[in-house]
């Protein structure tokens, strides 16, 4: 689906949860992609949207998305603008540019970075329990501060 995603109007409604990842049809990147579809509702309860970023264009995301039947959207980051605005980039490796790092950042209903996790390189799955309770811990927090108004 080409169209763009403007995050603050995401963020705006509850947590964002930015899966960077190195490229399309990785062996790790599909265990983490897969891992994460089938938590989309636990994150969901806890008011938390999810999407996968990579440097794949937007045609190479839309099969990827489809052949896994991945539960939540995929955005491109083409040139890796954005990880590389995070610092979530392996380092150029000789002829080899440097790609995304598998990591992941949650941005809390304010626009405020709440959690990132890069890790040393992009073999490493992500902390899938941890990164769920940070999103239940925002949500109990978004709704006491609810209450209080």
């Amino acid at each position: 689906m080409d169209q763009e995603v403007r995050l603050s109007d995401r963020w705006a409604n509850g947590t964002v949860l930015l899966l960077v990842f190195s490229s399309a049809f990785g062996f790790v990147c599909n265990l983490e992609m897969l891992t994460f579809t089938a938590m989309k509702k636990a994150f969901e309860e806890a008011n938390c949207e999810m999407f996968g970023v990579s440097n794949d264009t937007q045609r190479s995301l839309g099969a990827y998305s489809e052949d896994l039947k991945i539960g939540f959207h995929l955005l491109s980051d083409e040139g890796a603008r954005m990880a590389r605005s995070l610092n979530a980039m392996e380092p150029d490796d000789g002829p080899w540019p440097g790609f995304p790092k598998r990591s992941e950042f949650m941005i809390d209903r304010k626009g405020i970075l709440r959690y990132a996790h890069i890790p040393p390189d992009s073999n490493w799955e992500p902390d899938y329990d941890a990164i769920l309770a940070m999103a239940r811990k925002l949500a109990e927090e978004y709704r006491l501060e609810d209450q209080g108004k």
